[in-house]
């Protein structure tokens, strides 16, 4: 039986497990077309279904968003290094060659079989894409390099609870993970481009707790850009700031308050002047689990 399903345990086949469901299979007690994620030949597509992603790992921890692959690619790339870096020079590692091995940092129990689309030469970090043991096994060469260094992913971001911000670690899920296990990293680019979102991460933890997004300090006298009722865009001068908080205390500065130091006062009195602390509204972040 060459095809295999690819381990995620949905129980959409009624098995508990993809083992199970093989076995039952190879017994005839199973149809491989129970699997949602068999080859449909038949439809117009002929591609595997596809996942519903909840926003929850198999174990209950929340990402931000999953990493997808760019238009006609197998899967999001990888951005990977050998624990010996000097192994790619050595053994002529190129475009097109299969690898074979595991990712020890992050950490990652299971052997992953690469493509690789492009290499360094300076800093030996091969560019690849995930393309599964039938690639190797039908290959004729295959560098089984053991071990590496993962150090980014690329992809389309499909949003799910937030959407990347440049400079911060975020939790995302890369489409092809077999273990279906959210993975941390910070985000290093966002472009939006007419297939979606461009996204590169790097800096990878399986994981990983979030970094908060900061707060962002505004000031009157200070340019921002907000959004009109209609959706549209504009830059605005701040002249003036009240803030109303939950304990009835109001805090207020104008462009003329020349004094920098918070002032409070209750709700009726007279004007004073003080900071706002204005959360982004993409920071809303539980960090709980």
């Amino acid at each position: 039986m060459v095809w295999e399903p690819p381990g995620r345990n949905c129980g959409a086949c009624g098995m508990k497990t993809c083992s199970a469901f093989l076995s039952q299979a190879r017994l005839g007690k199973k149809d491989l077309l129970d699997c949602p994620y068999y080859p449909r030949r038949s439809g117009a597509d002929g591609v595997l279904a596809s996942p519903v992603h909840s926003g929850r790992d198999i174990l209950g921890l929340d990402y931000d968003f999953v990493i997808k692959p760019f238009p006609n690619e197998p899967s999001a790339r990888r951005y990977i290094q050998p624990l010996r870096a000097d192994l790619t020079e050595r053994w002529g590692i190129g475009p097109g060659d299969i690898l074979r091995g595991r990712p020890v940092e992050p950490s990652c129990p299971i052997q992953h079989v690469l493509r690789v689309i492009s290499v360094d030469p300076v800093t030996g970090i091969l560019t690849c894409h995930t393309v599964g043991p039938a690639v190797a096994r039908k290959s004729t060469k295959v560098f089984d390099i053991r071990a590496y260094h993962e150090i980014g992913f690329e992809g389309v971001a499909e949003i799910v609870r937030h959407e990347p911000v440049v400079g911060f670690r975020m939790r995302f899920l890369p489409a092809n993970c077999m273990r279906q296990l959210v993975h941390s990293g910070v985000v290093q680019m966002v472009l939006n481009k007419s297939f979606g979102t461009h996204v590169r991460v790097e800096d990878l933890q399986m994981h990983g707790k979030r970094e908060k997004l900061k707060d962002i300090t505004i000031r009157p006298g200070d340019s921002v850009s907000i959004q009109d009722p209609s959706g549209t865009s504009k830059m605005v001068l701040i002249d003036g700031i009240e803030v109303h908080t939950t304990d009835g205390t109001v805090l207020e500065r104008s462009r003329k308050d020349g004094d920098p130091d918070r002032r409070e006062h209750g709700p009726g009195c007279g004007g004073g002047g003080g900071h706002h602390r204005h959360d982004h509204d993409r920071s809303q972040h539980n960090d709980e689990d």
